[in-house]
């Protein structure tokens, strides 16, 4: 342990037995460090979904940084390392096939940045994270308010007609209260939400991310892990369960797409069109065609890292569909629809009826 440059709380989760681990549940990790004299830190975590696979199996295959890895029943530790200092991370189960992602370097720090990219796009497909909607920032402050009076510290965005950023914090002044969330939502109404940090009851201070990501900085850890980690629980296994299965058989009609509505997106504008096409294009592996442009707007893409096939498709303004092909992975569609989504400002996916405007010769297999 000498040669591991690792802060106090790392290097004793570090030396922890396989059994020692695996023996205590997430919301009582500020317990068990408390009890062997460690200080608790600050805790960054992302929430992914599996694709089946284990993250100790996923990440573990060759992921640039990754130095050692020790499992204790589900529960999986990573020892990673920069060039100037290592730090661990912990896998934790969350749900079936969903994980958290946890650890006490700062979610603007270099290394947390390496886990949300570079971990997450050498695991692609395998493990995906899943974009929160406003709904989820309403859920999870509307349960965290049963607990104490809720105040906004800083929230930003992205003004969704020109794609310009927005920042905007409230001090903490004496006898002046700040806006709830709820009402810092409402000032946003026509933005796309980025991150909310949130205090309850002037104690507990949590920071919500859009990539189903979160952290906590001060008060209540279990108050963290019960409302603001089990919601993105919720959020990720249901979205999960929406894209599982999807698969198209051979010949076979399609009944159902995925419809996903907007926030105040107009795709009659060649513009937002560009878009759709740029967004799907960024994605590592996954490669695109125009089909047609007009009177409707058809592309058909692979992900070429799975062979995962689909078709987006624009009928009306305020919606995408987006129709699986014969082969389509969870973590395939969940890496389509959250790019499609952080692009557009996606206001909810949801299984809806296909509207037959495509035979279906027409769609991509």
């Amino acid at each position: 342990m000498a040669d591991l440059k690792l802060n106090s709380f790392d290097a004793w989760l570090w030396s922890l037995e396989g059994e020692q681990v695996a023996q205590f549940k997430l919301r009582d990790l500020h317990i068990a460090a408390a009890e062997a004299g460690i200080a608790f830190p600050q805790v960054t975590a992302l929430t992914v979904i599996s694709d089946g696979a284990h993250p100790a199996e996923a990440l573990a295959a060759g992921v640039d940084g990754i130095e050692s890895v020790r499992q204790a029943d589900q529960v999986c530790l990573f020892l990673a390392r920069t060039a100037s200092r290592h730090y661990v991370v912990a896998a934790w189960p969350a749900a079936e096939n969903v994980y958290h992602l946890i650890g006490s370097v700062p979610v603007t720090s270099s290394e947390w940045e390496r886990v949300e990219t570079s971990w997450l796009i050498a695991t692609a497909p395998r493990l995906s994270p899943v974009i929160l909607n406003r709904p989820d920032f309403e859920a999870i402050g509307d349960a965290l308010a049963e607990h104490g009076a809720i105040e906004t510290a800083r929230m930003t965005a992205r003004i969704l007609r020109d794609s310009s950023s927005y920042t905007r914090g409230w001090p903490q002044i004496p006898g002046i209260r700040r806006p709830t969330h709820t009402e810092a939502l409402r000032e946003a109404s026509e933005m796309l939400v980025r991150t909310l940090t949130l205090d309850v009851e002037g104690a507990t201070r949590v920071h919500l991310r859009r990539t189903s990501g979160a952290s906590y900085y001060r008060g209540d850890f279990r108050l963290f892990v019960d409302i603001v980690l089990r919601r993105l629980t919720s959020a990720a296994s249901e979205r999960r369960a929406l894209l599982a299965g999807r698969d198209r058989q051979p010949k076979q009609p399609v009944r159902e797409i995925l419809s996903m509505s907007l926030d105040g997106v107009s795709l009659g504008d060649p513009r937002a069109r560009d878009n759709v096409v740029r967004a799907l294009t960024g994605v590592r592996g996954i490669q695109v065609a125009v089909m047609h442009e007009n009177p409707y707007f058809h592309v058909v893409g692979t992900d070429f890292l799975n062979g995962s096939s689909f078709d987006v498709l624009v009928t009306d303004d305020g919606h995408v569909g987006i129709v699986p092909g014969l082969r389509s992975s969870v973590g395939s569609l969940a890496r389509i629809t959250d790019a499609l989504g952080e692009a557009l400002g996606m206001r909810d996916l949801a299984l809806c009826e296909v509207r037959q405007l495509l035979s279906d010769d027409e769609l991509f297999d």
